[in-house]
């Protein structure tokens, strides 16, 4: 007899969703689907809006990576306002939108890392969903829970310096940015109380990367065989073929690194990517 299976709420990622699963009378899976909740609109809703609202109003699509949007959004008006296509910002204004930019992705990947995914490699696949949670990472690796909560605030630290907030900045506008970083906020960065300072960052981050290698030491056959997909890859590369998070060409690859894309203009992706 077929069957309905839902999960809700999908737990530990970044907003809230539910899965559904449909098992045909043999019990196969005849379809499954992920379902996201969220209504955003923003497509239509900025229509009519003076364009430089734009770096403001789009970031309001989310609460964790906010500067990824609020910088799109710039570069495109950069052109709009005669900035160039390029790197066509002062080279202060480049850096100041770069640092932003990291500081996102710092506080970003701490935040999947040590609250979305460690619990899982912590206290196992197998472990009590009551226990397998952040709240069990505190309670049981309360160091490195600590250092998750403190690598994010430094990431969102970065964020304020550079935006004006932590969430929901003004810093980059069309053609520059508004804010500069002080000499005072540069030196706090470096060479700040422990351990908020850049050297610690770099310590504790180092220490997450050699403890996920050694897990997967460990783990390699599970791992690899439950968790890695034969899927394409696309992203942002500067000259030398290395990523870039903030300008580049778009490059995409399949399972077997063969290129699907060939260094496009980014402003070209809808030539080649269907919504």
């Amino acid at each position: 007899m077929a069957q309905k299976i839902t999960i809700e709420p999908v737990t530990r990622v970044e907003g809230h969703g539910k899965v559904t699963i449909q098992l045909d009378d043999n019990l196969n899976v005849a379809q499954s689907r992920l379902h996201i909740v969220e209504f955003r609109g923003f497509e239509r809703f900025v229509q009519g809006r003076p364009y430089w609202e734009a770096p403001v109003l789009v970031q309001r699509l989310c609460g964790i990576c906010p500067v990824s949007h609020h910088l799109a959004a710039a570069k495109a008006l950069d052109v709009i306002v005669g900035a160039g296509t390029g790197l066509g910002l002062t080279p202060t204004g480049e850096k100041m939108r770069r640092l932003m930019h990291y500081g996102q992705m710092f506080q970003s990947h701490s935040l999947h890392f040590f609250h979305l995914s460690s619990p899982d490699f912590l206290l196992g696949y197998d472990a009590d969903p009551a226990i397998r949670n952040v709240i069990g990472v505190a309670l049981n690796f309360p160091e490195l829970a600590v250092q998750g909560v403190m690598m994010r605030k430094f990431g969102q630290e970065i964020i304020r310096a550079t935006a004006g907030k932590k969430i929901h900045g003004t810093g980059a506008i069309p053609g520059g940015i508004n804010k500069n970083l002080s000499t005072a906020e540069r030196d706090e960065f470096l060479k700040g109380a422990d351990p908020l300072n850049i050297n610690k960052m770099i310590e504790w981050a180092q220490g997450a990367l050699d403890f996920f290698k050694g897990y997967h030491a460990k783990n390699k056959d599970y791992i690899d065989n439950f968790s890695v997909f034969p899927s394409s890859h696309m992203s942002l590369v500067r000259k030398d073929g290395a990523i870039d998070l903030y300008h580049g060409v778009l490059r995409c690859i399949d399972k077997d690194g063969k290129k699907l894309l060939d260094d496009i203009d980014y402003q070209d992706y809808y030539k080649h990517i269907g919504e």
